[in-house]
């Protein structure tokens, strides 16, 4: 089946390039792409995420408990 695609300019030039080195033809090449991304497995919603949250400060956790075990009399443990 035919299809119009509008690419940006540097894409359309890196695909007819990467399908010349390939020695296939820019149809096979987009193609096979579209298969391969559309076969993959999609990403978890809360991997996606977890690369965008911030970094939590733990320092204070972690000082509140040495401070509760620096009280512990390691006679009587």
């Amino acid at each position: 089946m035919k299809t119009t695609l509008e690419l940006p300019d540097e894409l359309l030039r890196r695909t007819k390039a990467a399908a010349a080195l390939r020695g296939i033809s820019m149809r096979d090449l987009i193609a096979e792409a579209l298969e391969r991304q559309l076969s993959a497995r999609p990403t978890p919603a809360w991997r996606r995420l977890a690369g965008k949250a911030r970094k939590l400060d733990t320092r204070p956790v972690k000082d509140a408990i040495n401070a509760e075990f620096s009280q512990i009399d390691r006679a009587t443990w």
